[in-house]
């Protein structure tokens, strides 16, 4: 499922809305970051626990977002070629979201 048609599906869930972050739309669950697209590096960002992006990143699935010289320990990218599973995995970020915001 592409970006766009995942975003759609998931903005029928209570609480998520679109915004911007980095002057780039994003999706945002009560006000937090849980995805959106990087262009620069043509993958989807998702934010999810340090111990989940360890394993994205371990497995081959994810690739660390360090854009300001910095690694993010909640971000991971998902490359394109990973496309299919954006769906899945912007729904594993709001799980996140909804975890921290209980």
């Amino acid at each position: 499922m592409s970006y766009g048609q995942a975003v759609r599906k998931v903005m029928q869930e209570k609480g998520v809305e679109q915004s911007t972050m980095m002057k780039t739309p994003c999706l945002r669950y009560k006000g937090d970051f849980i995805a959106m697209m990087f262009d620069k590096a043509d993958s989807l960002i998702i934010k999810v626990s340090p111990e989940r992006v360890n394993e994205l990143i371990a497995s081959g699935a994810g690739n660390e977002f360090n854009f300001t010289k910095k690694r993010f320990k909640e971000w991971v990218l998902m490359p394109s070629k990973f496309e299919n599973k954006y769906e899945t995995y912007i729904i594993e970020a709001l799980e996140y979201a909804r975890n921290k915001n209980k």
